[in-house]
């Protein structure tokens, strides 16, 4: 008879990675093709709470989609008809600026670069020539490859016509998706092999709330912080808040890239603006206010340790669907990058609990009687053991047979690891977790 102990899904957990992985690799191969239709399941998978509301006030599902889409339309008129000419008016005001921000640069870089010279005149005069030598052999090429680029997106028919046919078929894919996504979760759930149908369970519905917390938690903190950053700047009289404040917003998707880029580039301009202490001083107060909101209030209410992306992974998971998706793979990066921490946890843990990492599973055989206390006190001890490391026990009672009763009648509890004797008779928790660590392996 074996103790009860840790069922192995390992086997069926490796099948659902490696499904995973092998659609994850169509998906690329027909990135451009399948885009549409991911996009469309996206804006689905957002509109099912609401469309499911409205279903269940015996209103049409389509309802869900069309709020959502009022909602998204909604933004981009407020963007165009608000935001927009606030930040014409800021670029504006950025060129009529430039002339004398340019003079101010040229006076503080030509003082700098005047008393460079006369302290290090030979290291200047070396840096000097490295520095034009590279200015004439690349900034050609550079200019000549940006030109480039501008006129085959600007001349790109087939671009324009492509990105044109994707804003008609998303919103139809969407809606269709919207309407029967019960249906199209049925039919996935009966694709699934039935053997790892719960596993694979498990992992989408992990998935499904790490993204619901994202899309409702993570871009809330974004949206909350660029309206601060947005708020501040103004109030410090910093140049284009109008433009920095919402862009530092959306960069904080990424771990400290908002804070960089926002704080950076604010305290050049107000520094160039103003030549004092105060205003860039306003700026700072902005985003330390900003960041400690962020910190103590925000992340911890809205999202806590749900996702708990590293910023290194979140980086890497922004270069990767850059390089191989563009535009649309830099925007849905860190949701797939959130989604696959789910994936490969469950994987780590699949593997951690594979015969491979573990090794070959050793025979136990602990020897005991019906009537018993000490041998009921040793199994207390053992079972939490094993039960830990994921190995099973047989339990043998020396009365059913006479050889048992003669080898270790006397002797029991006994417990034997691949045909040796370990322990027997009265033994504490730690020495038989030390006896069991000699021979199977160090415990967790």
């Amino acid at each position: 008879m074996t103790a009860p102990i840790k069922s192995d899904n390992t086997l069926r957990m490796l099948l659902v990675i490696t499904g995973i992985v092998l659609a994850g690799g169509v998906l690329f191969a027909w990135s451009r093709v399948l885009f549409p239709v991911l996009v469309g399941f996206l804006i689905a998978w957002i509109s099912h709470p609401l469309a499911g509301y409205f279903e269940k006030h015996r209103l049409p599902r389509i309802l869900g989609f069309l709020l959502v889409l009022l909602i998204f339309v909604g933004l981009l008129f407020l963007i165009f008809l608000v935001f927009l000419p606030a930040i014409v008016h800021e670029l504006m005001f950025i060129g009529q600026k430039f002339p004398s921000w340019k003079g101010v640069l040229e006076t503080k870089i030509s003082s700098l670069l005047a008393d460079l010279e006369q302290r290090y005149p030979d290291a200047y005069a070396l840096l000097r020539e490295r520095l034009t030598e590279w200015a004439q052999e690349n900034l050609p090429a550079l200019a000549q490859r940006l030109v480039g680029g501008l006129v085959a997106i600007l001349g790109s028919a087939i671009g324009l016509v492509n990105i044109l046919l994707n804003l008609v078929l998303i919103p139809v894919i969407a809606a269709y998706l919207t309407v029967d996504f019960h249906k199209v979760l049925r039919v996935l759930r009966m694709l699934v092999p039935r053997p790892v149908l719960p596993v694979v369970e498990k992992v989408t519905s992990e998935i499904n709330h790490v993204l619901g917390v994202f899309l409702r938690g993570q871009l809330l903190v974004a949206m909350v912080l660029g309206a601060m950053y947005t708020a501040g700047l103004l109030l410090a009289r910093a140049p284009l808040a109008l433009v920095i404040g919402p862009l530092a917003g959306l960069l904080a998707l990424v771990p400290y890239l908002g804070l960089i880029f926002g704080l950076g580039l604010a305290l050049a301009l107000a520094l160039l603006e103003y030549q004092d202490l105060w205003h860039p001083l306003g700026v700072v107060i902005t985003f330390v206010v900003a960041q400690n909101v962020e910190g103590w209030f925000l992340t911890p209410r809205l999202l806590g340790k749900r996702v708990g992306l590293h910023p290194v992974w979140v980086l890497v998971a922004l270069l990767l669907g850059g390089g191989l998706f563009g535009l649309p793979g830099i925007v849905v990066a860190v949701p797939v990058a959130a989604a696959l921490r789910v994936v490969l946890r469950h994987a780590v843990q699949a593997y951690r609990e594979s015969r491979f990492y573990l090794g070959p599973e050793p025979e136990i055989v602990f020897y005991t009687r019906k009537v018993c206390s000490l041998c009921a006190e040793f199994e207390r001890l053992l079972q939490p053991i094993l039960e830990h490391r994921g190995v099973a026990f047989c339990r043998m009672d020396v009365d059913s047979s006479k050889d048992l009763k003669e080898a270790f009648g006397s002797r029991v509890p006994v417990l034997e690891v691949n045909g040796k004797i370990i322990a027997e008779g009265r033994v504490s928790g730690g020495e038989l977790k030390k006896r069991l660590e000699e021979v199977l392996g160090g415990f967790s």
